[in-house]
């Protein structure tokens, strides 16, 4: 473009002139009588003519700075593309901005570095391009560099821009000399200036949140921090930024925030700007609006400016349809479409042209390899050639044929782009395609970030990925395959990732396999999944399959149930054990088959379904919610049959009577009801609870019911009365839950309080108190027997109970999250759990139990036997208890402690050996047969071996089955004798052949 020739600022030299005369007639009072006759005439002449002389120049400097006519032949309207350099003379709507930017850069004005922001499709490049660089290029005293984009490298990018300037060839060589030394910048300015010092040097940084996005944390500040010192040194630097509007903040809160603390705004157009933008370059093109009111109405179509990109595509469209010097007319703009409508019909159009063809190809997918997310938004990606088979390159031939992409060249290959994201927002089908696959283009765009950072610094180690994370980089590019375009980088990065940390986490699948064996019998649940851990996600090694066969063998989990979406607050069993039901917060009752399949979804319910019950015949189902309501359904129709409504809160338990006639429920209201199941009518209502009411169970006979509350008290009501018969308190916190005895004597409760009770429901005395949970226990399970409860808690824990003696038999352990409800199988071999983590476990429980618990010795049990005889043990305290069919008899006659105990292999005689150095043999009732002396020695106390006695193996041999032997004793404390083959017949205290273990004392 031609430089102007600026004002030769005539007013500067009058008041210039004026400075002088005044000076002359101050400083020499002999001046010539000219001088003293002219001055002051002259001064006055200059005073008056400065004000009009400075208006004139004033006026000389706009039209100096005017837009050029246009001359071009090509489209006043450019489309999705940005206005350029050579479109500054059908730039409209934007004087206002282009003035205080100028105003902005004048010299003398801080500060130098001016961001540009405002929102994406704003205009913000065209302001840049077609209205600040050809004003400031009109003036001699800018020097301009081309404008950069930072990409990955800004260094890179800054040296290829001087390099072009100053016509050297090397701009690798330049960008490492900026990258190693910032001075280096200055130099460079200096030599753009080629000579003159006075004049202005503008860098211009579009697109400069890719600093953020695209360009490592560390070359980002090192490269901001360069232009800060540059700015720093050179009073005639000056640097624009441009950027949208959302990456402000996270440049303000940078190392280089002083750049970028006098933002310039860049706001959408209103609609008299959008008037002038559409009529001003029709003008100046010769086409004329038909009717002229055509124009305001495509503004007010635009509406508040925001779908500028759509507006300039449709101009850009109208003027193709009707040529220079043409009339665009009401029924052209509707046949286009309108701003809305002109960008889509013409994608529309071409997807339609190419699915015709055969074979269609993939359209969709292919213009998706244009998107990339940045900062969580769909943006512009360039795809080379090289990326497109052949049926993507004809879908991308035929768009750049419609300009709704563009080509170009990087180096030697060719490259396709799409002018703008509007395209992205404005065509349905791509828009939805993206929204399907945006998870996919987000988890690409993280693994492109990883990828560049580790080639950027080397390819070092401690850039790759660890752990899962190499794993789910393997699955997300299989997501990817068919979906966008991945770079080899990333395909070399993740693999390599994946090879590097092979060995590692084989070291890590034995370390946490090593955890699993170390206390898989005394907690197999948790050894199981640590084991499962090691072998899923570590590394299939020998010692992880190994610790996962042992986790197996001894695992209590029977079966995990998977399906509902949120926590899972009560499970039941039917009557006959076939099948469960859950209730979950995901407002659904399932239903499953015993084996773990799901058999129905029962829906309806408005809120989280908090309890659930089946009626004793297994037919129906009632549910409890917290809309209100309880509900009755058909369990093999899967339908509803009634609604129970008249609780004025959340209903938080639901129960069947024993003869399923009748169905109560507690809510939050404070009242218990009871309702006839089939006309939902209310039978009764039993208030007295002095807070919320969570839970309420009938007594096995019908006549009673057992309610819990926050008041810390569990509460026995007469059925038929609703009269109060019992008050239970001793809890320290809200009562949770309440469970009848099957015999109908006793209560359990869970509470707050993190404990379990046991109460004699005719005394109302408290038995046991089962302390062991860390949390709250949330539910509470007697056995079909009555023998034992189960308990369920917060803590993540069932435990198993002795209902009698309170006393702890097991622990499961397994959920991931806190527990909610436990059930018992109708046969007691199984419990049934639910939890926050949104399953259902099955557990053993006959496995998990001790049958019986044997007390009466005074001291430590040193030695047990079991045969037909009964179950001998001996102890420090001289006795030997032996526990048969007909009752317990004690053993008395040795004087010391006794070590060791035998039966004979028939059962008929027992052997015992003592610390009295005697060795015993009694009959089955209990009386001494014969003493052996001096055959048994102490612990420690005399030298020689200690011995025990031992019956003859084969009983076939012994002619009288009298006889016994000692043998040596292995260790001075041992608790238990263990003998090298078992007897024929005999069993040891669990059971099971093997070796004998203590019994508890």
């Amino acid at each position: 473009m031609r430089r102007r020739q600026g004002p030769v600022f005539p007013g500067y030299l009058m008041i210039l002139l004026v400075a002088l005369l005044g000076l002359a007639l101050q400083v020499s009072p002999q001046t010539t009588h000219v001088v003293q006759k002219w001055a002051l005439p002259v001064i006055i002449l200059c005073m008056l003519l400065i004000p009009l002389v400075l208006a004139w120049e004033k006026g000389q400097e706009r039209r100096s700075l005017a837009r050029p006519v246009w001359e071009a032949d090509r489209s006043p309207y450019p489309g999705l593309d940005a206005f350029t350099e050579e479109d500054d003379g059908v730039f409209f709507g934007r004087d206002g901005e282009i003035q205080e930017l100028i105003e902005r850069l004048r010299p003398g004005s801080e500060p130098r570095s001016i961001a540009v922001t405002g929102p994406s499709g704003v205009g913000k490049s065209s302001l840049l391009y077609a209205g600040l660089l050809p004003r400031l290029d009109q003036q001699r005293r800018w020097v301009v560099l081309p404008s950069l984009t930072p990409e990955d490298d800004p260094f890179h990018c800054l040296a290829h821009r001087i390099a072009d300037v100053q016509g050297e060839r090397d701009a690798e060589e330049i960008a490492a000399r900026l990258r190693d030394d910032p001075a280096e910048l200055r130099r460079h300015i200096d030599a753009l200036r080629r000579g003159r010092r006075n004049r202005s040097v503008l860098i211009v940084v579009d697109q400069a949140e890719e600093l953020l996005t695209l360009t490592a944390d560390d070359d980002r500040d090192a490269f901001l921090s360069m232009l800060r010192d540059a700015l720093d040194a050179d009073t005639k630097l000056w640097v624009v930024f441009v950027f949208r509007a959302e990456f402000l903040t996270a440049f303000l809160s940078g190392g280089s925030a002083g750049l970028f603390r006098h933002p310039f705004t860049v706001t959408a157009l209103d609609r008299a700007a959008l008037r002038t933008v559409i009529r001003e370059p029709a003008e100046q093109a010769g086409i004329a609006f038909e009717p002229p009111e055509l124009v305001a109405q495509m503004a007010d179509d635009t509406g508040d400016g925001t779908a500028l990109p759509l507006l300039a595509y449709l101009l850009h469209e109208l003027y193709l349809h009707v040529g220079r010097n043409g009339t665009i007319t009401a029924e052209d703009y509707r046949r286009t479409g309108g701003v809305d409508g002109a960008l889509t019909r013409r994608a529309d159009r071409v997807m339609r042209e190419l699915e015709a063809l055969d074979p269609a190809p993939p359209v969709l997918p292919t213009l998706l390899k244009f998107v990339k997310f940045t900062d969580g938004r769909p943006t512009r990606r360039r795809v080379p050639a090289s990326e497109l088979d052949g049926a993507g390159r004809l879908v991308v031939d035929a768009f750049v044929r419609e300009r709704l992409c563009t080509s170009g060249r990087d180096g030697e290959e060719a490259v396709f782009d799409v002018p703008h994201e509007a395209l992205f927002s404005a065509w349905a089908p791509l828009r939805q395609t993206i929204a399907l696959h945006a998870e996919t283009l987000r988890r690409l765009a993280d693994l492109e970030q990883w990828a560049a950072e580790w080639d950027r610094y080397g390819r070092q180690e401690a850039y790759l990925l660890r752990g899962e994370r190499p794993a789910a980089a393997r699955k997300w590019l299989a997501e990817a395959d068919g979906v966008a375009a991945v770079e080899p980088l990333v395909t070399d990065f993740v693999e390599i990732s994946h090879r590097s940390d092979g060995v590692a986490m084989r070291r890590l699948a034995d370390s946490i396999a090593r955890q699993a064996l170390t206390g898989f019998r005394t907690d197999p649940e948790h050894s199981l999944l640590l084991a499962l851990a090691a072998h899923e996600e570590c590394a299939p090694t020998q010692l992880a399959r190994r610790a996962l066969s042992a986790a197996l063998a001894v695992s209590r989990v029977r079966g995990v149930l998977r399906g509902h979406d949120d926590r899972i607050w009560s499970v039941a069993w039917s009557p006959d054990g076939s099948l469960v039901a859950t209730a979950s917060s995901d407002r659904t009752v399932r239903i499953w088959d015993a084996d773990g399949g799901e058999v129905a979804v029962l829906r309806g319910h408005e809120a989280p379904v908090v309890a659930i019950a089946w009626s004793p015949d297994g037919l129906r189902l009632a549910s409890a919610s917290n809309d209100g309501t309880a509900r009755v359904w058909d369990a093999a129709a899967h339908a509803r049959i009634s609604v129970l409504r008249g609780h004025g809160d959340m209903v938080w338990g639901v129960t069947w009577s024993p003869d399923g006639t009748r169905l109560a429920t507690a809510s939050r209201d404070g009242d218990v009801r009871i309702w006839d199941p089939s006309d939902g009518s209310v039978t009764a209502t039993l208030s007295g609870h002095e807070g919320w009411v969570r839970d309420v169970a009938w007594s096995p006979d019908g006549t009673r019911l057992a309610s819990a509350s926050d008041d810390r008290t569990i509460r026995v009501w007469d059925a038929v009365t609703g009269q109060q018969t019992a008050r239970l308190e001793g809890h320290d916190d809200t009562v949770r839950t309440a469970a009848w005895s099957p015999d109908g004597t006793r209560i359990a409760s869970g509470s707050y309080d993190r404990t379990a009770r046991v109460w004699d429901v005719a005394t109302g005395g408290s038995g046991p108190v089962l302390t062991g949970h860390g949390d709250i226990v949330w539910a509470v399970a007697w056995s079909p027997d009555g023998a034992r409860l189960a308990t369920g808690s917060h803590d993540r824990t069932i435990r198993l109970w002795s209902a009698a003696e309170g006393t702890e038999l097991a622990v499961f352990r397994g959920h991931g999250e806190a527990l909610r409800a436990v059930a018992w199988s109708p046969d007691g071999a199984r419990l049934a759990s639910g939890s926050n983590d949104r399953t259902v476990r099955f557990w053993d429980a006959e496995r998990a139990a001790e049958v019986a618990v044997l007390r009466g010795h005074e001291r430590a049990v040193s030695a047990v036997d079991w045969s037909a005889g009964g179950i001998a043990s001996a102890s420090h305290d001289g006795t030997v208890r032996v526990r048969a069919d007909d009752g317990l008899r004690v053993l008395r006659g040795h004087t010391d402690e006794i070590w060791a105990v035998a039966w004979s292999p028939d059962g008929a005689r027992l052997a015992t050996a003592s610390r009295d150095r005697t060795v015993r043999v009694w009959t089955a009732e209990g009386t001494q047969a014969s003493v052996l002396a001096g055959t048994a020695t102490g612990c420690g106390r005399w030298p020689g071996r200690r011995t025990a006695p031992a019956w003859p193996a084969a009983p076939t041999t012994a002619p009288s089955g009298s006889r016994t032997a000692t043998a040596p004793r292995r260790s001075c404390c041992a608790a238990t004798r263990t003998p090298s083959a078992p007897s024929p017949g005999r069993r040891t205290a669990s059971g099971s052949p093997p070796a004998r273990r203590t019994g508890r004392s």
